[in-house]
């Protein structure tokens, strides 16, 4: 490297020699595969036979499972369904029976039941997958324990239970029961999958299987949501893998000092910047080391797949040879290795757990093993639905799609002039010529010290790993960076590039605006970030302008707090028996809806210094972004609106910007977590019933209105569909109907129950909602602790170990 160093005559010459080393990454070892399942009660098949063969052509189903399909043609069936094997099981009633549907390419056997309404079924991936489908109607004549001799390490069962867990009491305590004895974990939709009523029925339950289900809001002729699912697997291939060779990497970098000093002193701030990190990027990949990983490397020692390799060398012979005593040598060895390796995978389980807590590899490596299985994250982004209800997969498909969505929903807003916030005069404050401090060698270092090293790359392909990876004394040039762009209040070109990441915030498969989009910023910048707002915060305190009722991103403020006093406030208005209304708001996308203009303008009146408004000027305008799904990536499309997501500047600039907003209701209690509102308001005290009611109503109709005028105001969208108002009283029975609420022209709904801020709240405050979710939480660990094993081996201390870490919290 050194010689391709000095050998080349320029900077680009050397770069594009290194290009030629750069190699395509195949994701290496790794190869994800996803089968799409679609689990449906189609109350009689020959009705709506079609309607499956739509469902599956759109939604791309390798799995089907159908129940109550009653009598079928099994001719017509393969007509319709030519690309699948078919297997089919007969129910005790002429409405009964199970159709389970397998594509063609996936290998698949039949395992014989006996039991009416379940079908099963074997298919081969990289490991065994079992799939029971099950139709269990309340008159079925078998019990859940007959399932129990089916139920394998890898088995997913799927169907109509008619059994809803949170709402069906003893027939749902029978059926947790059940699950718990076979460590079955139960998948569960977000959403009701009867029309009938609000139950759900239709869910799955698991063990060895990572599996999403969501409900398909389509339309449909029957009483039963169809179900969507998604079956993540993973295979391994031989791949080229590769490592960065970090010391070669620092190595270079000290060789190289001298000329970057001489290039960062140069005037164009712009031009040495981007030569600077294309360099750091292509040395990156220039340090890493390519291997062949044909086969998994082994974790045992040596002597044991020798000892291995020699019995099955004897067993070969003595199968040649028909010699019944090597045949015996052959098993007692083969016996003797077995044993031996099992006392040793057991010394290596009890040296992880005595170590657990220890700082080293061994304690790294228990917990990055067992911390995956019991992890809650969001499911992966499979794909969009497109507008005829197809489903897209395609990952430049995909991009493409996202790219004409939030093209749009990052436009700069139309806003109604004039508009207090920016066509008034500008407000003189004391401290309007107050500049920026200095950035510091040493508070750069701090900050680097106290960042996450995550590895995920921005646009130039840095990461904050890499740059832990820089040599201390290159961080004198990004003081001199870092001060120049608060003196000026400029923004290097490059810093507004951004590589944008979608993530699913719920199903898999949802329409682009049901994404998460997340900024990969540049890493450089998210450090210049950190340094500002440990500027800005500074003023927000001094001038006290952030609302006691506002506790997010806020140091000294918890999200508990803020559940305890809103319950506390409905229970004080519960006891004067006023009867209480509880209006939750959300407001649509709202970092990524950020009035630039607006935001400006009402900072200025706030009295924060000019030199900060000027450099957050900088940063928010003049920002592109590409999409990146699965390496493929969209159009450039321009942000014209909106803080950057994953930025830790853009929450404290939002609640700064909104920190006025409890002021526009004055007859609400509004409780503030970041873009959430929650706002209480009560009937007159000492009135009678049904003339609080009324005053209630009057009082909620007046709400809407002042956050309607808000919401106009600050250019900040409310989601009507998900703001909602619960009613609560000490009165046993409540008004039927209850009023008709509006905000502007978009009816509000009342709703018996709501989760705000992950906690259950319902009318009557009751925390049995709560406790029955929690519940079913720690069912679902216990059933994944009874199933778990490390390196193959189990044991009574390892369950202890991992209930008191993952389940035992739920109970303090």
């Amino acid at each position: 490297m050194i010689n391709e160093w000095n050998v080349s005559s320029s900077l680009i010459e050397l770069e594009c020699a290194w290009r030629q080393h750069q190699r395509k990454n195949d994701e290496n070892n790794h190869v994800y595969s996803t089968h799409h399942l679609l689990c449906f009660n189609v109350r009689g098949l020959d009705l709506r036979w079609g309607e499956v063969s739509l469902l599956s052509k759109q939604l791309h189903t390798d799995i089907i499972i159908l129940g109550e399909v009653g009598h079928i043609d099994l001719s017509l069936i393969n007509a319709a369904f030519s690309n699948y094997n078919i297997f089919y099981q007969a129910g005790e009633n002429p409405h009964g029976g199970v159709l389970i549907l397998i594509h063609k390419n996936i290998t698949v056997s039949r395992l014989p039941c006996s039991l009416p309404d379940v079908c099963v079924i074997d298919i081969e991936l990289k490991h065994t997958v079992r799939i029971i489908g099950i139709y269990a109607p309340a008159s079925k004549t078998w019990n859940w324990i007959d399932l129990s001799s089916l139920i394998t390490d890898r088995c997913m069962v799927l169907g109509d239970f008619n059994i809803d867990i949170m709402r069906d009491g003893d027939k749902a305590d029978k059926l947790l029961e059940w699950m718990d004895a076979c460590s079955l974990s139960a998948i569960i939709p977000d959403t009701n999958t009867s029309l009938r009523s609000e139950r759900t029925i239709d869910f799955a339950a698991t063990i060895g299987i990572d599996l999403s289900i969501q409900a398909y809001e389509g339309n449909t002729t029957s009483d039963h949501k169809p179900i969507l699912g998604i079956a993540a697997g993973e295979e391994f291939l031989a791949r080229t893998n590769s490592r960065t060779v970090w010391p070669v990497f620092s190595l270079m970098l000290s060789y190289v000092y001298e000329f970057w000093m001489k290039e960062w002193s140069k005037e164009n701030m712009d031009v040495t910047y981007e030569n600077f990190i294309s360099f750091l990027a292509l040395l990156k990949m220039r340090c890493q080391h390519y291997f062949t990983t044909n086969n998994d490397r082994p974790s045992i020692p040596k002597e044991f797949i020798k000892m291995l390799a020699q019995s099955r060398s004897l067993s070969f012979k003595a199968k040649r040879a028909g010699d019944i005593e090597l045949r015996k040598v052959a098993g007692r060895l083969r016996n003797q290795a077995r044993y031996e390796l099992k006392c040793f995978q057991n010394e290596q389980l009890s040296k992880q757990l005595k170590e657990r807590h220890a700082p080293g590899e061994t304690s790294r490596i228990f917990w990055s093993k067992t911390k995956r299985h019991f992890k809650k994250a969001s499911a992966s982004l499979k794909g969009f639905f497109s507008s005829t209800g197809e489903i897209i997969n395609d990952p430049q498909r995909m991009a493409d799609r996202a790219a004409d969505h939030y093209g749009k929903l990052f436009e700069a807003p139309t806003v109604m002039r004039p508009q207090p916030y920016v066509d008034t005069p500008p407000v003189q404050w004391e401290n309007s010529n107050e500049l920026i401090p200095p950035v510091t060698y040493p508070e750069i270092l701090n900050v680097l010290r106290t960042r996450k090293k995550k590895q995920s790359l921005d646009i130039h392909g840095l990461s904050p790993y890499t740059l832990d990876k820089i040599q201390k004394n290159y961080w004198h040039f990004l003081v001199h960076l870092y001060n120049d762009s608060f003196t000026k209040a400029y923004i290097l070109k490059k810093f507004k590039e951004v590589r944008m990441i979608l993530l699913a915030k719920k199903d898999s498969v949802c329409n682009p605006d049901q994404a998460r989009p997340i900024s990969l910023l540049d890493s450089f910048l998210k450090i210049q970030e950190k340094l500002f707002l440990n500027r800005f915060r500074l003023i927000l305190k001094d001038r006290g302008l952030l609302p006691e009722n506002q506790s997010g991103f806020r140091e000294g403020y918890r999200l508990q707090t803020r559940v305890l006093l809103l319950i506390e406030q409905i229970y004080s208005y519960m006891s004067n028996s006023s009867p209480v209304a509880t209006a939750f708001v959300d407001f649509k996308s709202a970092f990524d809806q950020l009035w630039f203009e607006g935001c400006l303008g009402k900072l200025g009146k706030m009295g924060i210094p000019t030199a900060y408004v000027n450099w957050i000027r900088a940063w928010l305008y003049g920002r592109s972004a590409i999409i990146e799904i699965q390496g493929k990536r969209s159009k450039w499309i321009k942000i014209e609106r909106g803080g950057p997501q994953g930025s830790s500047l853009t929450p404290s600039l939002f609640i700064t910007y909104h920190s006025d907003m409890a002021d526009f209701f004055p007859g609400a209690t509004s409780f503030f977590f970041a873009d959430d509102l929650a706002a209480v308001l009560a009937g007159q005290i000492g009135t009678r019933f049904t003339s609080q009611c009324i005053d209630l109503e009057h009082r909620l109709q007046s709400f809407m209105k002042q956050l309607e005028y808000y919401s106009i105001l600050s250019v900040q969208p409310i989601n009507y569909d998900k703001t909602h108002v619960m009613f609560s009283a000490r009165a046993i029975k409540y008004p039927d109907p209850l009023p008709k609420i509006k905000c502007g022209d978009h009816s509000v709904d009342w709703i018996p129950r709501f989760k705000y801020l992950g906690y259950w709240l319902s009318t009557k405050l009751g925390w049995g909602n709560i406790i029955d979710r929690t519940c079913l939480i720690v069912r679902q660990r216990t059933a994944m602790i009874n199933s778990f094993k490390l390196n193959g081996q189990y044991s009574t201390r390892l369950r202890r170990v991992l209930f008191s870490t993952f389940v035992l919290p739920y109970f303090t």
